[in-house]
């Protein structure tokens, strides 16, 4: 039975809520709150939990505006419900009053509907918000019922998939396949670097010089923290992609531009950079300058022919990465066959809004404007703050803000929400002192040097009143070295936030009255992660409790380097520097000494072989610290090479995750594990990397460690286990990038004296102006390297100005900076500026350390201590009188599944695993037959299967699968189909003739006797009357009643839909494994009925199966 027992509200899929909480996400709705209310609590506008939002005046012109319009939205100014507000505003509904007259806004002099509005934002997070604070505005409203089923139909989404959606309605103009399949990051990084390795291989082969080059400086994958050749030419592949005007006279035989500004890179004779036409860019190039000319052309000699077969593979393989998206779509836009494609968007939208703009690019630019720019329709609503450009490292430059301002300045408005609504006054105070110092000053370098992108600062307003412990602190820190300052740092924050929680108060956001401070309320941030073990040691010190966003790669944790250590051991027994991690490590457990003696006392080669000698012939000497401890090393090493040489033999056989289970078991890790503290984490660490390696099953070893090692390099691998959900009283962890959009009442901000910048070396980029460049260490650098070096200096400087507006915004009530006050090379040479705004603080005690001498005390004391909870025995459970089929069909099947989920409550992992059909969608099984069951259930016409596919998601209440299946997706329409297959059919016409709760029923439940003390319940998915009493005789017999094999004495019918993804010729086959649910479902309802038929309808080839059995006379 595919959906039983889900109960009312429960979103159906166990275990899944706590695994898609993203860092600070519990603040979601006081980070999203914009506007001043009627009812504000305390002077706290726009924080009242009732009563109707009262624009300000600058919220009012920029939702009334009709041209064109570029909206400065500044933190903490209600950026979200302003978009929101606007676009309530065009569908002409009423949210929210004018704050100066409390009338409510005048209607536009044209409305429009849902569907003509598109939204871009910059995360799949953002738009799904985005959507959700517009779905709660519209059930507010007085057409709720009209259009709360086009809020997911509505045009909301990132740029790559408002172009995916673009590029497949226009694929005919195209030239492409629109049934294209879209790469995600991991895959498009592995397929792009497999490319350019079989490139390289090829070039090398044939004795191209600049593949010779640059695998002899870097090979082919580069040293660990070091890029490889292949790497350096993906890096020039992007750039040509995304910067291909750059390079029109940059290159030696570039053709001119064609008529819509695209280029041909890719002519046979390009072999490079022309190289005088570059150096001509700075005349005062010197030799120095050269080296690092011929590595960037070297570069982009096989860059041009790695984006050629790039491009080519993704045209034969018919798929498209995130970039081709955006740079397809403007083809298209902005190609000669675009006429009648825009012509198409124009008509289709009336406002195009594209949120955090100031992060965006030439190219995304370019589309906007083709599309919306100097006409009727649609109205372009650009929306962001360019003092939080902060994502540089992805492509955004600040400078396309002040181009599109400088062209809005003479055709359009540019609108400013400077009132702050989130941070207490003295933190806008000083935050506009500080930054107004770090913007002037990084502008004004960028003006000398003529670049494009300096900000003006423009002070923010405060909207919300102090109060008295409101405001900024300066915990000072001292150290020699920056690990001592981190320490010291550390200290004191643990210390500040013990003497704060329960005591110190906070405005809480959704009253307005003041709070104990909750550990809950703070957040750590930091620019880099670098020292953050520091942090983590002193907060684990004190006991508080906390969570890391955007927690690190797995590889980072020591259990993780055990098992990897162990699985490279595997594969080359003769590594000796494995081999002393392994015997070091609790899989084995020997103590140094021991393995000193090992390998000094032994004959020479490989150490697990001197081991294996050891173990044979050598005499282990009594230890003076305990009795037993030579028999348990000796014990311990025997185990552990046997461990290995059996994982040697079984490796080529056994599924990757299986050999990790086999380790962990036979060496009793996880044991070892419950002895720690923080074993939660451990264990759950443990599990995720189990999950990778089953993703990657079947890779052999050596391929296993190639894509763990790609993830690792790029930062984005497995993420460790966190241990809290949104709903814990935790202290949150955050790097500045994460945190942006966020907000707590209490923000440290640590390693103020961090660098700003340090010069990048084995770096390629390509200045706008001056070309492509390398950057080698200082003494190969001439004239031409050191200006586009300081130009780069410049512009990273500026940005980390911004990064410092944006940390200190996240504030609420309390912003604490942590650090010395005398450094001056990073954050504290502008934080200096605020001196006046800070509230002097005394020097918070440092944590007071106690160490404690290794003991092998326990070793006289382990076999009487309590086991922990999750080693102790499973309480019985309770006695059970009620069975469903469900549970006799596993118990005939499995008795040991049986016997874990039934008495012991634990589900196999099996049950949340996709489909093969629904591999690309994530689907689990279980949620496609819930989804199928629940609209069936809700289903009484065909023409209605859309709406009650979206009433049935939305009625599982989780977020990811609202994303996963929005409509017009791929899956999402199979699965509409296959519904209307079945509502179609002749079957179903036949099941549901007559009427609903008289001839026929969905989901009737039952609970059937069938001896002393045994029960059976369950739920028939439709009971079909076919005489007896009632108002008529229910259905005349069929074409389908001999399939059945109905006859005259029949009294009733019962029907139980499958969704297994078979075909009809496996159906029957499938059907034969529920014999016993059809024995359990005709029992009961010849209890009630008399004799009754069941039948099994598989929904995905729309077959009907009868099941054999005699009903019970």
């Amino acid at each position: 039975m595919s959906r039983r027992g889900r109960a009312a509200g429960s979103s159906g899929i166990p275990g899944r809520r706590s695994a898609a909480i993203t860092p600070g996400s519990r603040r979601a709705t006081a980070s999203t709150i914009s506007g001043t209310t009627s009812e504000a609590t305390s002077g706290i506008a726009g924080r009242a939990p009732v009563a109707e939002i009262r624009w300000t005046p600058e919220q009012v012109r920029a939702i009334r505006s009709e041209d064109d319009t570029l909206l400065v939205a500044n933190a903490g100014t209600g950026k979200t419900t302003t978009v929101v507000g606007k676009i309530m505003w065009r569908l002409g509904l009423p949210f929210g009053v004018n704050g100066e007259t409390g009338e409510p806004l005048a209607p536009p002099a044209v409305r429009c509907r849902l569907d003509e509005i598109a939204a871009i934002t910059f995360t799949e997070k953002a738009a799904y918000d985005l959507k959700r604070q517009l779905r709660k505005r519209i059930e507010a409203s007085s057409r709720a019922d009209e259009l709360r089923w086009e809020i997911d139909r509505a045009s909301v989404g990132t740029i790559h998939s408002f172009c995916g959606e673009l590029l497949r309605e226009h694929a005919l103009r195209l030239g492409i396949d629109p049934t294209f399949e879209i790469l995600d990051e991991d895959e498009a990084w592995a397929e792009q670097d497999e490319l350019i390795k079989t490139l390289l291989l090829d070039r090398l082969e044939e004795g191209n010089p600049a593949a010779r080059s640059i695998v002899r400086r870097w090979k082919l994958t580069g040293w660990q923290h070091s890029k490889g050749a292949i790497g350096h030419v993906r890096n020039v592949v992007r750039d040509l992609r995304w910067r291909d005007r750059r390079y029109a006279g940059w290159l030696p035989t570039a053709p001119p531009p064609a008529s819509d500004g695209t280029l041909d890179l890719f002519a046979p004779e390009s072999s490079g950079l022309d190289v005088p036409a570059v150096k001509g860019l700075v005349p005062e190039s010197e030799e120095k300058d050269d080296a690092a000319l011929e590595i960037c052309s070297q570069l982009v000699e096989l860059a041009l022919e790695a984006r050629t077969r790039w491009d080519a593979w993704l045209q034969e393989e018919n798929r498209r990465d995130f970039d081709s998206l955006v740079l397809g779509a403007a083809d298209l836009l902005l190609g000669p066959d675009g006429a009648a494609a825009l012509a198409a968007i124009r008509d289709r939208y009336r406002m195009l809004i594209i949120d955090e703009f100031q992060d965006t690019d030439f190219t995304q630019r370019d589309i906007a404007f083709a599309i919306g720019r100097g006409i009727e329709r649609p109205q372009l609503f650009l929306v962001g703050d360019p003092k939080q450009s902060i994502y540089r490292f992805r492509g955004a430059d600040i400078s396309v803000w002040n181009a599109v301002a400088d062209d809005f300045a003479e055709r359009g408005e540019i609108l400013d929400l400077p009132r702050n609504f989130r941070s207490a006054p003295p933190i806008v105070d000083f935050v506009n002192v500080v930054s107004r110092a770090s913007m002037d000053e990084t502008g004004d370098a960028l003006a000398d040097e003529e670049l494009p992108s300096r900000i003006d600062y423009a002070d923010l307003v405060a909207g919300v009143d102090g109060h008295e412990q409101a405001g900024v602190e300066w915990i000072p820190a001292r150290g020699k070295n920056v690990a001592e300052r981190r320490e010291s740092e550390a200290g004191r924050i643990a210390s500040r936030i013990l003497a704060s929680v329960g005591r110190d108060e906070v405005r809480d956001p959704d009253t307005g009255a003041l709070r104990p401070v909750a550990f809950r309320d703070i957040a750590l941030l930091y620019r880099a992660r670098t020292g953050l073990e520091h942090f983590e040691t002193a907060l684990k010190r004190c006991g508080i409790p906390y969570f890391v966003a955007g927690i690190t790669h797995l590889g980072e944790r020591q259990e993780i380097l055990d098992v990897l250590n162990a699985l490279r051991l595997i594969g080359n027994e003769r590594d000796d520097l494995r081999a002393f991690g392994y015997l070091r490590s609790p899989f084995v457990g020997l103590r140094d000494e021991t393995i000193a003696r090992i390998r000094l006392l032994q004959r020479g080669g490989p150490l697990l072989r001197q081991a294996k000698r050891w173990l044979e012939e050598g005499e282990w000497p009594e230890a003076p610290d305990h009795p037993q401890l030579a028999e348990i090393e000796r014990r311990a090493l025997e185990d552990g090479l046997s461990v290995l040489e059996d994982l040697r033999q079984l490796a080529p056989r056994l599924a990757l995750d299986e050999v990790i289970e086999e380790l962990l078991e036979r060496t009793g890790y996880r044991l070892h594990v419950l002895l720690m503290e923080g074993a939660e984490e451990v264990l759950a660490n443990l599990q995720s990397l189990i999950h990778f390696a089953e993703s990657h099953r079947a890779h052999d070893l050596s391929t296993f460690f190639e894509v763990w090692d790609r993830s690792t390099n790029r930062d984005i691998g497995l993420p460790q286990a966190p241990l809290y959900s949104k709903d814990d009283d935790v202290v949150t962890l955050s790097t500045i990038h994460q945190a942006k959009g966020l907000e707590w009442p209490v923000v440290f901000l640590v390693g103020v004296d961090r660098r700003l910048w340090s010069p990048p070396t084995n770096e390629f980029w390509s200045d706008p102006d001056l070309g492509p460049f390398f950057c080698l260490k200082a003494s190969d650098r001439g004239v031409r390297g050191n200006r586009i070096l300081r130009r780069e200096e410049l512009e990273a400087t500026a940005e980390e100005a911004r990064l410092l507006y944006v940390v200190a915004t996240r504030a609420r009530d309390r912003l604490i900076i942590v650090g010395p006050r005398d450094g001056g090379k990073g954050y504290d040479r502008w934080l200096a500026h605020g001196e006046a705004e800070v509230r002097s603080h005394a020097d918070t005690p440092a944590v007071p350390r106690t160490s404690r001498p290794p003991t092998l005390e326990w070793l006289d004391r382990y076999e009487t201590a309590t086991p922990p909870a999750l080693i102790q025995p499973l309480p019985e459970p309770p006695l059970r009188w009620t069975r469903s089929a469900t549970e006799l069909m596993l118990l005939e099947e499995d008795p040991e599944e049986w016997e874990r989920r039934y008495r012991h409550g634990a589900l196999a992992p099996w049950h949340f695993a996709p489909e093969a059909s629904a591999e690309k969608a994530g689907l689990p099984a279980l949620v496609r037959g819930q989804i199928i069951h629940g609209a069936l259930e809700r289903l009484e016409a065909e023409a209605e299967i859309a709406r009650v596919v979206e009433e049935t998601i939305g009625s599982l209440d989780e977020p990811e699968l609202e994303a996963m299946l929005r409509p017009g997706s791929e899956y999402r329409e199979q699965l509409e189909e296959e519904i209307r297959r079945v509502a179609a059919s002749d079957e179903w016409a036949w099941y549901t003739e007559g009427e609903l709760g008289r001839d026929y029923w969905k989901e009737l439940t039952f609970t059937h006797l069938v001896g002393a003390r045994d029960w059976r319940f369950g739920a028939f998915d439709l009971y079909r009357r076919l005489a007896g009493p009632g108002p008529g005789p229910g259905p005349a017999p069929s074409r389908l009643a001999g399939a059945l094999g109905l006859d005259d004495g029949l009294d009733a019918l019962v029907i139980d839909f499958k969704t297994h993804d078979i075909t009809a010729a496996h159906a029957p086959r499938a059907a034969r494994s529920y014999r016993i649910q059809a024995d359990v479902y005709r029992a009961a309802a010849s209890s009630m009925a008399g004799r009754v038929a069941v039948g099994l309808h598989f929904t995905h080839p729309n077959a009907l199966v009868p099941m054999p059995g005699e009903p019970p006379a």
